[in-house]
């Protein structure tokens, strides 16, 4: 008998054992990478959450019922108490999942953000409140750099794209939630709700497994393996990404190559895998925030008054810009799944400058020339259509792009790097917004914005490389290579 057991141990297929660590078989390979994904598209949905919570907390606070009394200067800094640490978080963020692994790292900012929220539902005080809207704030940059680079690596290339778009789904209808929420609550119900999600976010991490990617480069092979056959199955295409990530892993311990030594952190920073991935997101991040995403957001109530009037519901405005920025991201879901990111950014660029140009001179003429006032409808037309070509590509496509381009030794770096970036670019814009509207006017300032967006835009038509329907480790080797954009690239990448 004891010879019959130990017989049957020995014939155990790998297969056998690799499923056995699945949750369940009734799951296909697709279900199993939205599950994964699920954890990180939530904890974005609070960070939307949070960029929309002042936009609900300072109207409460400055109501003369209000047990917390505040001044113009003390709501600026609730509103801007958020922002100010959100490139610090990015880089930690970073840090936090090379070090100690892409999941490890999503099960902390999780608690962050409901510590934050649960801080703001029992605020007491003006101080109690910048505590809560700076831990919150703080966990809104540590989710920058891991949710993009978790979901490109537990993703077949097939679908990495519809799923890293739902990161900016989720912001755009964190945003939005936010807003209904405090629309129809109190502002400390509200944060209450809003840490309700990150349970369920929590939930869902804790269920998937660590990045096969990290457990790699970690050394944990059989760990890898098993992370990625309960995330791709063993359909041919995905056992030859295994197998080539398998193969490029332990490449530097063949006999020939034993005298190969790992590259220190400095050595991979300054390899040109890493600086032309690094080049080109720093430009894509820097042509999204100053072609005025932000601004509009920040100010779309007073742009629509200037559009259309003063008549008009300032909550009712909010919450129908809220709604079609959350249409325009799901529709670039679907726009990521059927074309590559170099033509997505290309119209998007070109169709946001083109909005933005048209709403300046249309507003010039609309406020300079009385008989051009029966003509505003024409400036909400540019105005909606500039946040449909921003939410289509240049705002998701860069937070996409973000967590593919990079190689693995230095994606962490490399993603919070460039989330950092994009944060400080978020405040310089925020900051300058309101001088540029004093100097130039309305109109000026969305010219600028729309130039800005035409140089940035011709950039990335040259640089910018195409990473649809290709594996990270292709990408990588691509970047090695000294990858530039290329018709015969732009062609396989359209190939589904």
């Amino acid at each position: 008998m004891i010879k019959h057991k130990m017989v049957i141990k020995k014939v155990i297929p790998d297969k056998a054992f690799i499923e056995s660590h699945v949750i369940s078989n009734r799951f296909s390979p697709l279900s199993r990478q939205i599950i994964a994904a699920t954890g990180p598209i939530i904890s974005s949905a609070a960070a939307g959450m949070t960029n929309g919570f002042s936009a609900i907390l300072l109207p409460q606070l400055q109501k003369p019922e209000s047990s917390i009394q505040i001044t113009n200067d003390q709501s600026s800094w609730i509103a801007s108490m958020a922002p100010l640490p959100m490139a610090a978080g990015c880089l930690l963020g970073g840090l936090l999942m090379d070090k100690f692994g892409r999941k490890v790292t999503h099960l902390i900012l999780n608690i962050s953000f409901a510590v934050g929220f649960c801080v703001l539902s029992v605020a007491q005080s003006y101080d109690m409140i910048l505590v809560g809207r700076f831990i919150t704030g703080f966990s809104c940059g540590l989710v920058g750099p891991p949710a993009s680079v978790y979901i490109a690596e537990t993703s077949n290339p097939k679908y990495r794209g519809i799923l890293l778009a739902g990161v900016t789904f989720a912001v755009s209808s964190g945003i939005l939630l936010s807003h209904l929420f405090g629309t129809f609550f109190h502002w400390k119900m509200a944060a209450l709700y809003c840490s309700f999600f990150m349970a369920v976010s929590y939930i869902f991490v804790a269920l998937c497994p660590e990045s096969p990617c990290w457990l790699l480069s970690k050394g944990q092979r059989q760990e890898a393996e098993i992370a990625f056959r309960w995330l791709r199955g063993y359909d041919a295409e995905s056992t030859r990404e295994l197998d080539d990530m398998l193969a490029k892993s332990t490449g530097s311990k063949e006999p020939g190559k034993a005298q190969e030594k790992q590259p220190s952190s400095l050595e991979s920073i300054l390899k040109k895998e890493f600086i032309i991935p690094l080049v080109t997101l720093l430009v894509f991040f820097f042509t999204m925030q100053f072609s005025g995403v932000n601004i509009v957001a920040f100010y779309s109530v007073s742009l629509m008054k200037t559009t259309i009037g003063s008549n008009i519901n300032e909550y009712l405005a909010m919450l129908i810009v809220d709604l079609v920025r959350v249409i325009t991201s799901l529709f670039a879901c679907v726009l990521l799944r059927i074309f590559g990111r170099r033509p997505l950014a290309v119209l998007s660029g070109s169709g946001t400058t083109i909005s933005l140009i048209g709403l300046s001179i249309f507003l010039y003429f609309q406020t300079s020339i009385p008989v051009y006032q029966n003509y505003s409808w024409m400036s909400l037309i540019f105005l909606i259509s500039y946040i449909i070509f921003v939410g289509i590509g240049l705002f998701p496509l860069p937070w996409c792009m973000s967590g593919e381009m990079f190689p693995i030794a230095t994606r962490g770096i490399g993603s919070g790097l460039t989330s950092s970036f994009n944060f400080v670019c978020f405040f310089v814009v925020i900051k300058t917004g309101p001088s540029l509207l004093d100097s130039f006017g309305t109109n000026g300032t969305f010219m600028v914005y729309g130039v800005i967006s035409l140089i940035g835009t011709l950039l990335l038509y040259m640089i910018l490389p195409e990473t649809k329907n290709r594996t990270l480790q292709e990408i990588e080797d691509s970047f090695k290579a000294g990858w530039n954009p290329s018709k015969k690239a732009q062609r396989e990448s359209d190939k589904v």
